[in-house]
């Protein structure tokens, strides 16, 4: 029963990180950027992937298939490489996004500019993208040896 529940807020966890990436995605097309809203929805895509990486340490360690499973499966570290990449596209909108909000801040009615923005959008565009792979490993993974 453990297994299932673990799987189960797994995949809960994974679908709340990419709605939320898809609402950053959004949000940074619309014609003016609200770069308050768009920084807390940024932590809470922080938050998310921090809780898809607890809930997946606890299928590893506790979960049916247990480490030996997933120690050896190259599609759990090709999953792993995914989303640590995915992370690491992350920083450079975070810190885009932070600095936007202090500057947003002042109340000078600041507008990121173009370069920026188009920027973020190509890194969390990117993040998308990056899901494919990640979701294919995933796919894989559960059906390894094949």
């Amino acid at each position: 029963m453990t297994d299932l529940i673990l799987a189960i807020l797994h995949h809960v966890a994974v679908f709340a990180l990419v709605a939320t990436l898809a609402m950053e995605g959004v949000m940074l097309r619309a014609p003016s950027v609200d770069v308050g809203r768009l920084a807390r929805l940024d932590a809470r895509f922080g938050m998310t992937a921090m809780l898809v990486i607890v809930i997946g340490v606890s299928r590893v360690v506790w979960g049916g298939k247990g480490w030996a499973f997933y120690a050896e499966n190259p599609f759990f570290w090709g999953k792993i490489a995914c989303f640590v990449a995915i992370g690491l596209l992350s920083i450079g909108p975070t810190v885009m996004f932070l600095r936007w909000r202090k500057a947003a801040a002042g109340g000078t009615g600041f507008v990121p500019p173009a370069d920026q923005l188009r920027r973020a959008r190509a890194l969390v565009g990117l993040q998308g993208v990056m899901l494919v792979p990640l979701l294919g490993f995933a796919a894989a993974m559960a059906r390894w040896p094949f």
